[in-house]
């Protein structure tokens, strides 16, 4: 079942990256940016391969009333090990791409009532930024959380969105949901 269930989600993500719009092809890969680290250099990254993993830590943080949820919503660590990596850079060193991986379990809280609910959170992750560092697509192979805000593609709502989910990020930060396979949960409804 586990060997079934990696076949198909490895199938999504191939189907799912097809459809982002690739990159204008390169007569030639791009050397290794100035700006990257001599530590990377050393391990090996050449600039054509991701580079190495390194720990990444989730931060705790509050939500106010009304971003997501009608009340404050807080969100507590209550264990991870993630990592990232860098796949790609833009020009001028700035990162293009990433990808996080690894167990995160956390507590969703109402701040106003004390309520929570316990969620993990613990899937994978590619993040697409534009030049100027902004997100373009956001990735998840979940169960993995993103918030929606009202006049997103989604109603408002902080979710866990568990299977394969693309999250595109318009020029002006609307975040709209192009590709959706699986299961949703409005974390702000158990709560309310």
């Amino acid at each position: 079942m586990v060997l079934e269930r990696r076949a198909l989600v490895g199938a999504l993500v191939v189907a799912a990256l097809a459809l982002v719009p690739a990159a204008p092809a390169a007569a030639a890969p791009a050397p290794a940016p100035a700006s990257v680290t001599a530590a990377t250099k050393a391990a090996g990254w050449t600039g054509h391969r991701p580079e190495p993993w390194r720990p990444w830590i989730q931060e705790e943080w509050t939500a106010p009333a009304g971003r997501y949820c009608s009340f404050p919503l807080e969100v507590r660590v209550v264990s991870q090990d993630i990592r990232v990596r860098v796949l790609a850079r833009h020009p001028d060193g700035a990162v293009k791409r990433e990808e996080f991986a690894g167990p995160l379990t956390v507590d969703f809280v109402n701040a106003d009532t004390g309520a929570s609910v316990r969620r993990d959170a613990g899937g994978s992750g590619a993040a697409e930024y534009r030049p100027d560092g902004s997100y373009a697509w956001y990735t998840i192979v979940g169960p993995a959380g993103f918030g929606f805000r009202a006049g997103d593609g989604l109603p408002k709502g902080y979710y866990i969105l568990d299977g394969l989910h693309v999250i595109s990020f318009d020029a002006d930060g609307t975040r709209r949901l192009a590709v959706g396979i699986g299961d949703r949960e409005n974390v702000c409804d158990p709560l309310t």
